[in-house]
This record gives structure tokens, sequence and C-alpha cells, in this order.
């Protein structure tokens, strides 16, 4: 399966009631950011960054957990690295290919995050930021019964997260040094 199939099977049309729930959260997201602008807290860029994270972990949220059918119980795998086991042991491309789109899945959240905060991360907080996002998704899989609970989810969506936030890490700092020289 490629990544557009993935794409298409794992992201159904929201229904008209998630839609305006959607704008609704993203109508009062704006307006903290407007008053934190008015009162310097936030840049433009800040912003609009901001909104475009919010919109993207919306649509991780819809795919991961909100489009899933109820199974009807709580599904969970506490062995921590036993995707890279079968991996391993089995030589399981299917697994293999799950880990890697899980590590894709928050890279592109993790390639914003140095605009929402304006300023170089460090690798440790570009991965704790994809475990805390991470976490939420599969605490609601768990509880929501949409899912397999799992922590190799968890690492891998950290990691991809820090690699983003890694790599615009430093496109940020030499947007940001190479401002500085022309000003």
């Amino acid at each position: 399966m490629d990544l557009y199939q993935i794409f298409i099977e794992h992201n159904r049309p929201w229904s008209s009631f998630e839609i305006i729930c959607y704008f609704i959260m993203l109508i009062l997201l704006f307006l903290v950011y407007v008053f934190l602008y008015k009162g310097g807290k936030v840049n433009k860029v800040q912003i609009i960054v901001g909104l475009l994270l919010f919109t993207y972990y919306c649509i991780v949220l819809e795919s991961t957990v909100f489009t899933r059918k109820n199974q009807g119980y709580h599904a969970y795998e506490l062995e921590v690295f036993w995707s890279w086991k079968d991996v391993i042991r089995y030589h399981s491309r299917e697994m293999l290919k799950e880990n890697l789109l899980n590590i894709a899945l928050l890279f592109p959240f993790g390639l914003l995050l140095p605009f929402s905060f304006y300023k170089r991360l460090r690798w440790w907080q570009g991965l704790v930021m994809g475990l805390i996002a991470s976490a939420v998704i599969e605490v609601l899989q768990l509880v929501l019964c949409r899912g397999l609970f799992e922590f190799d989810d968890m690492i891998h969506n950290g990691i991809g997260c820090m690699l983003g936030s890694i790599l615009m890490g430093l496109l940020f700092q030499k947007l940001i040094n190479s401002n500085l020289q022309t000003e």
C-alpha cells in the first residue's frame, strides 16, 4: 500500500459535526493568539504556524483515532520494541513499513515546532513534544477502543517529531542568522 492509499483509507471526509467543532476550536485558538499578539507574547509567524500545527494535529487525530471503528475491547501491547523484534525475527516488511510510517507521521509536526516557538529547539524538546502528542493519540485509542495502545508508536512518533524539529531548527537558525546579517 502506498502513502496515497494509506492517506485515503484513513482520512474519510469529516462530518458536519466534526467540521463545526474544528472551526469553533480554531476560532477560539485564533482569539487566544490575537490576545497574546496584542500583549507582545507572539508574532505573526507564530500565529500562522500555531494554527497550522493545530490543523495538522486535528488531521492526525482524525486519521489515527476518530475515523477508526470501535473494536469493542481495549487492545494494548506493553512490550517496548516488540515491533522491531518482529521485523528482525520474522523479516516483516509490513511491520518495518508501519514503523517507518509512524516515524513519518509526526515529522511535519516537528518541522513546524521551531517556528511556533520562534527559536531553535533542543533535540530532546522535539522528542518530548512528539512523545506527548503521540501519548494523547495512544491513550485515546485505548480508552475509545479504536486501535492498539503501544509504546513503540509513541517512540516512533517521538523520533519523527524530533527529526523534523532538528532539521527545521538548523534551517531556522540559518534564516535567523541571515536576517540578522542583512539588517
